[in-house]
């Protein structure tokens, strides 16, 4: 349960995975969002998000191709994103949303 929180932890880390979940593999500037202001948001994604992520084994990130792809433990993580996906109308309105 500690890699699954770890994972989840932060918006753009859900984002990612819930991202994976609909459609995989996934260029990175699938992750990224469109406005201004992108440069700082890369770099954690570079430099923090995706190689945790990686870590952990839920994705998989081939860097020569800059693409993400569900590594080989998703299925451990899988089924708290459709957890969350199914009853995201029960949670407090301040939660984090993806």
């Amino acid at each position: 349960m500690d890699r699954v929180f770890e994972a989840l932890f932060t918006r753009r880390r859900r984002m990612i995975l819930f991202m994976l979940k609909q459609r995989s593999p996934r260029p990175i500037v699938d992750f990224l969002p469109r406005s201004a202001g992108t440069k700082n948001t890369e770099a954690g994604l570079r430099h923090d998000d995706l190689p945790r992520l990686a870590s952990l084994a839920y994705i998989d990130w081939d860097r020569a191709a800059d693409e993400v792809s569900r590594g080989q433990r998703f299925d451990e993580i899988e089924p708290m994103l459709e957890l969350l996906e199914n009853h995201a109308d029960e949670l407090p309105d301040d939660w984090p949303q993806r």
